[in-house]
């Protein structure tokens, strides 16, 4: 109409979960057109999976969670599988995501297999990277110290033995709460445990039952199947039957809904029955609700084909979902039998992510039905390992052509089974598959700082493979992970042990017929000798990495080993050296457009121009490294060269910008868990704030450094420890605002006043006085 328009705001994630709706806001020119931001979970820091079908039913149950939740820092949703348990606790996820202003978390623990793997899964679930020499579950605990949040944990009951994490966290981070699904209680102190029963599945008059959660599950889902499908009175009373059998669990409801358009209502409720009967008369001890779920997958796997059955059974071999091209590669599967899968209510297919996924306790029964012939089994794990080996050597391709984003997704989002795929390949020990899989995985986490997990990942491969081994390619890939493994010790501060054991694989594959894995391992050994300033085995090591890598067609791994000589003739004083190699490396990268080695690149020849007292020209140089960083998430990279840039503006005289750099390296150090790093940037920002004149806010933060035990430690940018800084710094603040002042501060403040401090000066709260209280 004339005079009225549409505002475009923008697609949004509203807390229905479904996909991101496009809103326009109608503007008649007469009525108010500006309002606040809508409240969408776009607004939220969240990870919540996207949900492809309604919310139907368990409107009490979720009015029920979000009541004790608000009571109680623990709710345990417990339920048999199947029986909605994820959905209701990812719906009111949703629903109270406004009441956590640092977001809501969905950390998924059914692809894992030990309760030692929950740390890691919970920082990838919150984009964390836990990348200090702490151990994995201090800096976990640390960073969540003053979040605001809510995490869900979902299917927790086989790795329940690991569940006194959720208790750490509940006791560290008093501001955070849990919900866990499970099928057992997790047995802990202060647990709320909610019994979720089945969806309605009887009533009283006919128009009723059109309003029972059941019934109207049943209707979407048969709809879904069969889009002419209409519920008449008539079939009221068999529908009825199938909600008693399958106990008004909602994922039998929705396998017996996939059934309408090859069968009547009354004859799915005859075949449910019969299958009852059976199972009843073979698994007399098995609990109803348990029994009623299989009867139903029962029939649902005899109506398959035999081609159906097969290819099921072998889909259950991926964890957190699969492609249509993994799917036709390992488990044999065309398209047509994915559909029909999928039309079956057995698979979950995402159009827009191009993944297929399906529920984990149909996974386990495919499973079980796959262990039933042992070389079908063998053959399966077999392809889908290669497959991945096979992925994640394609990210590996990428990495010199610097499409370091796209091998960052490739690896990223297949990581689940790649991670199951290594561990198989180790068992069978496959080198050659390892060797593939080497260098995808230590990008991925080298780039997302996950040291511990990488530690632990390529650590696998060295007390599985058998070092004396005949067959070559399993050396070499042992040998490759040994130093892969030492580039990530170096990272957590064991640089004698890294140098060490990157030396000895180095030697190993000398004289093996892999000069590629070769250079890179001496690539690996270089940041161990760095930290330890032996720069002449640098030098060394690294002449010989380049007469190897001259002698290949890669030219980024020949500037990756540049890149340390490089370094090691700045350290050594050797600044026209140093400055020739930078130039040559950058003029290659920079055509390459390159984002992962460039930063560290433009972070020596910044380095040498602030030591000539061109700072402008530093200044320039860092600004684009962050961006060029920022690009990959890369927040090693990141962390470092804006805590340069800091130091650049700070020796330049921009205290405002100097503080602005060094609290986006707080940021980051935060981000990774490094709480080394986050006490060495609280010391620089004090520094800002002595030269500045902000002399009690410098007080406040020197002191909540001091009072923690991490300030005995240094950090890899530093020779010095944080407490010798941050003892000088007070030294002269002391002169500046008298002793007394900075005595009393240092009285006030504990070892939590850290954690408390990084949160105040990131979220633009003055450290004041209130962060020493």
């Amino acid at each position: 109409p004339v005079g009225v328009s549409l505002i475009d705001l923008g697609d949004h994630r509203l807390k229905d979960l479904t996909r991101p709706e496009h809103v326009y806001q109608v503007d008649t020119g007469d009525l108010r057109s500006v309002f606040p931001a809508l409240l969408s979970l776009d607004a939220i820091p969240n990870n919540l999976p996207v949900q492809l079908t309604e919310f139907v039913g368990r409107g009490r149950e979720l009015e029920e969670v979000k009541r004790v939740i608000g009571d109680s820092r623990l709710l345990t949703i417990l339920a048999p599988g199947g029986s909605g348990k994820t959905r209701l606790a990812i719906q009111a996820a949703a629903a109270l995501s406004g009441d956590f202003a640092d977001g809501v978390f969905f950390v998924g623990l059914a692809p894992i297999s030990s309760p030692s793997e929950i740390v890691q899964t919970v920082a990838e679930s919150l984009g964390i990277a836990l990348s200090s020499d702490e151990d994995s579950r201090s800096q976990l605990l640390a960073y969540l110290a003053n979040k605001q949040q809510l995490l869900v944990f979902d299917n927790f009951e086989h790795v329940a033995a690991g569940a006194d994490i959720v208790t750490n966290i509940l006791t560290k981070a008093p501001d955070v709460r849990v919900i866990a699904t499970s099928r057992s209680k997790l047995n802990l102190s202060g647990e709320a445990v909610m019994t979720l029963h089945g969806l309605e599945s009887s009533w009283d008059s006919t128009e009723h039952a059109y309003e029972t959660s059941g019934v109207q599950l049943f209707a979407h889902a048969a709809k879904r199947a069969d889009t002419s499908f209409a519920l008449t009175d008539e079939d009221l009373i068999d529908l009825g039957s199938i909600l008693d059998h399958v106990g008004g669990m909602p994922l039998g409801i929705e396998l017996a809904a996939s059934w309408v358009s090859a069968l009547p209502i009354a004859e799915i409720a005859d075949e449910i029955a019969r299958s009852l009967d059976f199972l009843g008369s073979e698994d007399g001890d098995v609990p109803d609700r348990h029994r009623s779920i299989r009867a139903v997958f029962d029939y649902s796997w005899a109506m398959l084909s035999d081609d159906d059955r097969r290819t099921f059974s072998a889909l259950s071999v991926f964890r957190g979902g699969f492609t249509r091209e993994a799917a036709e590669k390992v488990a044999g599967s065309s398209l047509r039998g994915l559909a029909s899968l999928v039309s079956r209510s057995l698979l979950v297919h995402d159009r827009k992510q191009g993944r297929y996924t399906v529920h984990e306790l149909l996974r386990q029964y495919a499973a079980d039905a796959l262990l039933m012939d042992a070389e079908r089994r063998d053959e399966v794990h077999d392809a889908h390992a290669q497959f991945y080996s096979n992925v994640t050597a394609r990210a590996e391709e990428l990495i010199p052509v610097c499409d370091q984003e796209q091998a960052l997704n490739i690896v990223e989002a297949e990581l689940d089974n790649i991670r199951a795929a290594w561990r198989h390949s180790l068992t069978r020990g496959d080198g050659a598959a390892v060797r593939r899989f080497a260098a995808g995985l230590w990008l991925l986490h080298e780039i997302r700082g996950w040291h511990n997990s990488a530690v632990g990942l390529f650590g696998e491969a060295a007390d599985t493979l058998d070092a004396t081994a005949e067959d070559e390619e399993v050396r070499i890939g042992r040998s490759l992970a040994i130093a892969a493994r030492a580039w990530f010790l170096a990272l957590l501060g064991q640089p004698k042990a890294a140098a060490d054991q990157a030396g000895e694989a180095a030697a190993t594959l000398a004289p093996l017929s892999d000069p590629v894995v070769h250079a890179m391992a001496i690539h690996f050994q270089c940041p161990g000798l760095l930290y330890l300033t032996r720069l002449d085995e640098v030098r060394a090591a690294t002449l010989e990495g380049s007469r190897i890598a001259t002698s290949l067609p890669d030219e980024y791994l020949r500037s990756e080993i540049a890149g340390w000589l490089a370094f090691a003739e700045l350290y050594l004083g050797n600044d026209e050296a140093a400055a020739r190699l930078f130039d040559e490396i950058d003029a290659v990268l920079t055509r390459r457009g390159d984002n992962r080695l460039l930063p560290w690149i433009d972070i020596g020849r910044a380095m040498l121009a602030s030591k000539s007292g061109r700072y402008d020209e530093a200044i320039r140089i860092l600004d684009v490294t962050v961006q060029r960083a920022h690009k990959i998430g890369y927040r090693r990279a990141v962390q470092l060269a804006s805590q340069q840039l800091g130091d650049v503006l700070l020796e330049g005289g921009d205290l405002e910008a100097a503080e602005s750099a060094y609290l986006e390296s707080l940021a980051m150090s935060e981000e990774m868990g490094s709480v080394a790093e986050m006490a060495e940037m609280l010391v620089r920002i004090a520094k800002v704030h002595v030269k500045s004149g902000r002399l009690d806010d410098a007080g406040a933060i020197l002191a909540s450094v001091l009072a923690h035990p991490v300030a005995e430690q240094s950090t890899l940018a530093t020779t010095v420890s944080i407490r010798e800084m941050a003892t000088d710094l007070r030294a002269d603040l002391e002169s500046e605002a008298g002793t007394q002042v900075v005595l009393r501060r240092g009285m006030s403040a504990n070892a939590a006043s850290l954690a408390v401090m990084v949160k105040e000066l990131l979220s633009g709260v003055g450290a004041g006085a209130k962060a020493a209280e």
